[in-house]
Formats: structure tokens, C-alpha cells, sequence
């Protein structure tokens, strides 16, 4: 696995190739109703702290963590179908290097929320050490239910 900052071309190749469960749980979420055309360029105002991963030469995962506000951070995450080749590696990254980061940096709380169904996001999110929280029901926008994920720093 390869990590680089985000990069356009990149983050339009792993939007354009996503997991249909991805595709289907992110465009729950927007508003535009231009899910496909603008969920890239979107990517680029959520923060420095993100990242892309690549197996070899090919844009396989996008992901990073945004702030709400003092001490609370937003985990995102979308790939493609390639994501098991660099699944280890990007668990690790993420437990042993990203969530320390965040608790250093002074975080107390980082969430995600994950579409009801998304079974694949729920299983690694737990091996992530993140706790199901709540369950939000008509949290997308056709009445989706989702789930709140949370990791805490005590």
C-alpha cells in the first residue's frame, strides 16, 4: 500500500470506481442530487487531514477526518472493490497511527454514521474499535436509516 495527500485525479478515479454499498450510503447523504459530479471536488473542502491509498500505481481507497468542532472529529471513508488487497494496511494506519494522532491532537470523540445494511463498513469499523452508538432512523434523504459509530478517548 501507498499513501499520498488527495490528488484530483485519484479522488475522481476510486469516486468513479466505488463499492456500490459506498456509492449507495454516501449519496444518502448529499443534497445536490449531483452525487457523481460533485462528491469529488467536495472531497477537497473537507480538510488537510485525508488521504489517498493506492495498491501499486492504482487509487483504491479515499478517506480522512474533519472536524465538528473542538474535540469532536468526522471519520469518512468510501473505496473501490480493490479495497481488500489494501484493507490490512489501511487498518493499521488508521488504529495505530490516525486515531493516536487525533487523541494527541486533543480529540475526545471521533464518529462516522453508516448506512443500516452496509454490513462490510460495520464489521471493520468495529475491528476499528469504533462502538455502534445509535441507530438514526430517516437520517437519509428517501428515509434511510443509518447508524452512529463513535470511538471515545477514555
Amino acid at each position: 500500500m501507498r499513501l499520498s495527500s488527495l490528488k484530483r485525479p485519484a479522488v475522481e478515479h476510486v469516486v468513479a470506481n466505488m463499492r456500490e454499498w459506498d456509492r449507495r450510503e454516501i449519496f444518502a447523504t448529499r443534497l445536490d442530487g449531483k452525487e457523481a459530479e460533485t462528491l469529488a471536488e467536495d472531497v477537497f473542502h473537507v480538510g488537510p487531514v485525508s488521504w489517498v491509498a493506492y495498491k501499486e500505481l492504482e487509487p483504491v481507497a479515499v478517506f480522512g477526518c474533519a472536524p465538528c468542532w473542538r474535540g469532536v472529529w468526522n471519520m469518512w471513508f468510501f473505496a473501490t472493490d480493490k479495497f481488500p488487497q489494501i484493507g490490512l494496511g489501511v487498518t493499521k494506519l488508521i488504529v495505530r497511527h490516525i486515531v493516536p494522532m487525533l487523541w494527541d491532537g486533543g480529540a475526545h470523540r471521533l464518529q462516522c454514521n453508516s448506512m443500516e445494511g452496509h454490513v462490510e463498513a460495520h464489521r471493520w469499523l468495529e475491528t476499528l474499535g469504533a462502538k455502534r452508538e445509535a441507530t438514526l432512523r430517516g437520517f437519509g434523504r428517501d428515509g434511510e436509516t443509518f447508524h452512529t459509530y463513535a470511538w471515545s478517548k477514555d
